[in-house]
């Protein structure tokens, strides 16, 4: 990590853990990679490898199709509580809500059909031993039922989506397209050239603002995972990380052209 990196994350509008790693040469960097965080909806990213590895498996179909109930209904991030009771959508719909649009309803149902346990032994058969997946989305918090995570485990999760530790390759595929077509943008690819693809997705809470991403440099594709909390306002954090995303862009590009 050079001055500019280091000035960057110590002048940080908010508490910020960080981790880069090159996916090609394996070097790597951190700061404050290990420490607690609110997961927010960057653990959608392991129920979405937990799905696909139960398709792979043939233990579901996603093509199958499910009706979303008054039951099924939270709020927060999403667009199902907002259709009618009974519309029915496949189960793919569901991966593709849950990280495209960080839909809830959607993770529940996702969450329903695998399981928490199965996650968890997902995180943790990929070492991430500082996650937890402890409750629903939009359910309260309680001591020791809570979604918490760190930069570290969510970089670790995105090298093991891409180095095809986790699913086969069409699967893998599959997870990454979903990956790339995530809307919410203001942080990680920001600044980024327009033309280069970022499979990431984000997670907001009260103070809360997250970005992990696969940033696909041609031949020399990076991981960057940002966790924030304790931060002002939204857009001054947002602002903060997408600054700091293409300082990391820039030296990615210096270190792999030397």
């Amino acid at each position: 990590m050079n001055a500019a990196l280091l000035e960057q994350l110590e002048a940080f509008p908010a508490e910020i853990a960080a981790f880069y790693l090159d996916l090609q040469s394996g070097a790597c960097w951190s700061w404050h990679a290990e420490d607690d965080f609110p997961a927010a909806s960057v653990v959608k990213v392991p129920i979405l490898l937990t799905v696909y590895r139960a398709a792979q498996s043939g233990t579901l179909s996603l093509d199958t199709r499910v009706a979303v109930e008054g039951k099924h209904h939270v709020g927060g991030a999403g667009v199902l509580y907002e259709l009618h009771e009974g519309v029915e959508v496949t189960l793919e719909d569901l991966c593709r809500l849950m990280i495209v649009v960080s839909d809830n309803v959607a993770s529940n149902m996702l969450l329903d059909l695998v399981g928490m346990p199965a996650v968890n032994e997902l995180m943790t058969s990929l070492e991430m031993y500082r996650s937890n997946l402890g409750r629903r989305f939009m359910q309260m918090a309680r001591p020791g039922a809570d979604n918490r995570t760190c930069a570290y485990d969510m970089a670790l999760c995105l090298a093991a989506l891409q180095s095809g530790q986790v699913l086969d390759e069409e699967h893998t595929a599959a997870a990454l397209a979903i990956l790339r077509r995530q809307q919410y943008r203001e942080k990680i690819p920001a600044l980024l050239p327009p033309e280069l693809s970022v499979a990431h997705k984000t997670g907001e809470l009260d103070g809360v603002r997250h970005d992990v991403a696969l940033v696909e440099v041609p031949e020399q594709p990076y991981v960057l995972a940002l966790l924030t909390q304790k931060g002002g306002g939204a857009h001054e954090v947002d602002g903060a990380l997408a600054r700091l995303s293409r300082l990391v862009y820039e030296q990615h590009l210096d270190a792999t052209t030397t």
